[in-house]
């Protein structure tokens, strides 16, 4: 009995605990409940409307706008350069699902593809054509820096250690990797898809193994278009902004595009512009092109400040490059805006503002699109005819007899012949500075560089550098050109009279005791060249006429009187056209020839360097024939002590101050440096660095080192005019708003006024009417002409000799001819310039030409009639 009610106390005791537990169970589950009840009721109703509108942010996004880059026109509103709109292909990755998006983009470069367009991005990782090694190509030009920055953009854009993958193969392998590309060889890659469009690598060993629902093979190109749009994608992923990849496809591929999108959703398609030149090549050389954004290190530290996106088009040359301030739509100030929902596949569901862009600016130049036309033709055909005549003179026995002996010593295959294959004309408006017409033979389509491909590739490549704009971006020597520069020195400072005559005496041996380096007139008559005032020096050219004023100038203090005439002429400095990549020009001097105060890199001619390595031949050569081999960094200090000593003192004193020099710097013997062989040569060399008369007198007639731009010329010829005024030619006319508001109207801005010239000028120009009449340098090319020359023009010719392999041959001499219109009121001045284009005669064809369209559309232009009056008929 006993027993059983222990049994039943603990068997109630047991119940009582079971009890216990359920009801704490119930109690923490009620508890719970009560909780999550009050969860929901506090994300749904307390809480629900802040967090539905934190929603809505999460969905919302800006999405910039652009307007159109704004237009290029001449003075005369003609359009040279305007923007399209297009359709561009978009890819927008939405998350790191890297595979994903390939079978996406196979589909839609596969579409873009079947209409004739082109995947319009490119990737770093190339094949060497060669060797069929891969290769990093991050740009070719640049240097060690930027190489190096563009390659951790591309490794830390693209997730990428270079300790794990330094080689451009391991890169290529791990991203094709990444995007599911399978490597089957023979440069075919398959992408393998499970039910879902992800890529999958079947494992057959495990049987659990997704199956392939779908296979795709491709060739490594293709491999390498996806590659480059996603390393794209990422070098912009920070603008959380689709980026195009096929610019200006048809509408029939948008068609097809958007009517995939449900399988291509990161696929779309924007509307964008592109540049249109018109007039396809006319004045490329002043309007320069767009493309991408070349330099990832500008973009950062310029452009992105600006609001630019990596993929936008800005100038790259001429007008399109100096402008792009006035003309882009790209920075932040004109760019609208799109406020938009959108759904978790990216896709716009409703848009909530608008704001629109602002078109860039309107840039009007001072260039005629008709003289511009006109003056590229008649440079192209001059060019041309100077070949002719240069092929045909090559053929001449009298001139192969002359020439035998340079023929016979000349290295034809390390410095081939170099004829006339390039020219230039321009025309500058001598009253206000304005350039009227800057041509260039040849010239390139300039829509060729928008398209790209085979076409842009050929320009780039053309041996003549179509891409240089030949006016402000070549110097060469003037020659007799710069005589009138002489002339108005001497005149200006007092060492001529108008009326002072000078004859040719054969040899100029001023500055020589050996007369057979004495030079002399380019006639070999003297006797033709008597008694020359001012006028008649022009007129027949005679280069010891100027010889004698240049020596005058010099005088026996050194004076560098020509040199500061010419610098008041403007033939020292740059223009400051608005256009990029101007030289300044060389007049020469002292310090032009060789500045002790910068190292050789930094002299404005070659000749020290040229100058310096002779040296180090011939030190090298002398210290072998001891025996003794010199350090290069002793070599290079003597060599820099050599040369500031030799322009510091007297070519006497040479000798007795190089021995010190030898003996410190490069431990020669008291016997090595009193032998003849050590300084005979070295005399020589240095005194190729040495100014003084000799160089001066060459000057004197546009030689020496002296070397100047096509556009200095024009800026000096254009002062010769009766007001004297040396302009800072003007290429821009003005700044026009999409509105129509002129928002900046520019001038050419005074350089300076040579006011003391005035009165010599008629001298001057009567001397260059000369040139152009019977008796005259340029006579013969103005022969049955339909105006008479000299009652229209002054002109002058020049002839700079041009030395290629230690040879000069008169073929390849610099041809240059200037001119003034109408001759008793000038308002044009013209330079034509042909390299290699045999003398100054040849090249007058250009300036004839232009100048006789430019009389014709003046009488057209006074050919008018009166209108009648109202309420009556004309006759």
């Amino acid at each position: 009995m006993r027993d059983e009610f222990k049994k039943n106390k603990a068997r109630k005791k047991k119940e009582n605990q079971l009890n216990f537990r359920f009801l704490l169970f119930s109690a923490l589950v009620m508890a719970m409940f009560g909780v999550l009840v009050y969860g929901l009721f506090d994300l749904q109703i307390v809480k629900g409307a802040d967090y539905a509108a934190q929603t809505g942010k999460e969905s919302i996004k800006t999405i910039p706008i652009k307007g159109n880059r704004g237009m290029i026109t001449d003075v005369n509103s003609v359009i040279l350069a305007r923007s399209e709109k297009t359709y561009n292909v978009t890819f927008y990755r939405e998350s790191l699902d890297w595979d994903y998006s390939t079978k996406m983009l196979l589909e839609a470069i596969e579409i873009i593809e079947k209409y004739g367009c082109t995947v319009d991005v490119s990737s770093p990782l190339t094949r060497n054509k060669e060797t069929g090694a891969w290769e990093f190509n991050f740009g070719s030009g640049i240097s060690q820096s930027a190489w190096d920055i563009r390659k951790n953009y591309f490794y830390g854009n693209n997730y990428l250690k270079e300790y794990n993958y330094p080689t451009p193969e391991a890169c290529f392998t791990r991203l094709r990797q990444r995007y599911g590309f399978t490597d089957i060889g023979d440069g075919y890659y398959l992408l393998q898809l499970d039910d879902d469009g992800e890529s999958i690598v079947p494992d057959v060993t495990d049987p659990n193994t997704e199956a392939v629902a779908e296979t795709i093979r491709v060739d490594e190109a293709t491999v390498l278009k996806v590659l480059a749009i996603n390393t794209t994608m990422q070098d912009n992923v920070f603008n959380s902004l689709p980026i195009p990849f096929a610019n200006d496809v048809p509408y029939e591929a948008v068609s097809e595009i958007e009517g995939r999108s449900m399988s291509m959703p990161w696929i779309g398609v924007e509307i964008g512009e592109k540049r249109v030149y018109p007039k396809n090549s006319l004045a490329s050389n002043i309007i320069g092109y767009t493309s991408r954004i070349q330099s990832a290190e500008y973009y950062y530290s310029d452009l992105q400040p600006a609001g630019y996106a990596l993929n936008d088009h800005i100038g790259q040359d001429g007008i399109e490059a100096s402008m792009e301030s006035w003309l882009t739509a790209n920075i932040s100030e004109r760019q609208g805006s799109r406020v938009v929902e959108t759904d978790p596949m990216g896709n716009v569901t409703r848009e909530l503002s608008y704001t629109e862009p602002t078109d860039g600016n309107t840039v009007k130049l001072t260039i005629n699109a008709e003289y511009q036309e006109a003056a590229e033709r008649f440079i192209r055909d001059n060019v041309a005819e100077v070949r002719l005549i240069q092929e045909k003179k090559m053929q001449d026995s009298k001139w192969l007899e002359t020439n035998k002996d340079k023929i016979a010593s000349r290295d034809w295959n390390e410095y081939p012949l170099q004829l006339a294959t390039t020219g230039v004309l321009l025309v500058m408006d001598v009253k206000t500075g304005n350039m009227l017409a800057m041509a260039q033979y040849p010239n390139y389509d300039l829509n060729a560089m928008v398209a790209g491909g085979d076409a842009a590739l050929e320009v780039v490549k053309d041996e003549r550098h179509v891409l240089l704009n030949y006016a402000i971006q070549t110097r060469a020597e003037p020659g007799s050109i710069f005589k009138m520069v002489t002339g108005l020195a001497a005149l200006t400072n007092g060492v001529l009279t108008p009326t002072e005559t000078i004859s040719d005496m054969g040899k100029f041996d001023l500055y020589t005791n050996n007369k057979d380096e004495a030079p002399t007139c380019w006639t070999n008559s003297p006797s033709q060249h008597q008694n020359l005032t001012i006028s008649d020096g022009l007129t027949k050219s005679c280069n010891y006429f100027f010889y004698t004023l240049a020596s005058r100038l010099y005088g026996s203090d050194a004076s560098e009187r020509l040199y500061k005439y010419a610098a008041q002429m403007g033939l020292t400095s740059k223009t400051g056209i608005d256009l990029p990549g101007e030289l300044r020009s060389i007049v020469g001097n002292a310090t032009n020839l060789y500045d002790q105060t910068v190292s050789l890199q930094e002299q404005v001619t070659s000749t020290p360097i040229i100058v310096a390595n002779a040296i180090k031949k011939h030190l090298i050569n002398y210290g072998a024939s001891y025996g003794i081999e010199y350090d290069e960094a002793r070599l290079d200090r003597c060599i820099k002590l050599l040369m500031d000593m030799a322009v510091n003192t007297g070519s006497d004193d040479w000798v007795v101050n190089a021995r010190p020099i030898f003996m410190t710097e490069l431990n020669m013997t008291r016997t090595m440096v009193m032998q003849a062989a050590l300084m005979r040569d070295l005399w020589t060399y240095l005194n190729t660095i040495k100014w003084g008369g000799s160089q001066e007198i060459q000057m004197g007639i546009g030689q020496s080192i002296t070397l100047i731009t096509p556009i200095a010329a024009v800026r000096y010829v254009g002062a010769l005019n009766n007001k004297a005024i040396v302009w800072n030619p003007q290429i821009i006319d003005s700044i026009v708003s999409p509105e129509g508001e002129i928002l900046s109207q520019r001038s050419a801005t005074v350089f300076g006024t040579l006011d003391s010239a005035v009165p010599y000028l008629p001298y001057i120009l009567k001397g260059m009417e000369g040139v152009v009449d019977d008796s005259g340098t340029a006579a013969s090319h103005f022969d049955d002409w339909k105006y008479k020359a000299k009652e229209v023009m002054a002109g002058k010719t020049g002839t700079s000799q041009v030395t290629i392999g230690g040879i000069k041959l008169d073929l390849e001499n610099n041809a240059w001819f200037v001119a003034l219109t109408p001759k008793e009121n000038p308002e044009i001045a013209i330079v034509s310039f042909i390299p290699n284009g045999y003398s100054g005669g040849h090249s007058t064809m250009a300036a004839r030409d232009f100048i006789e369209f430019y009389l014709d559309e003046k009488a057209k232009a006074k050919d008018t009639f009166d209108l009648p009056g109202g309420n009556s008929l004309a006759p």
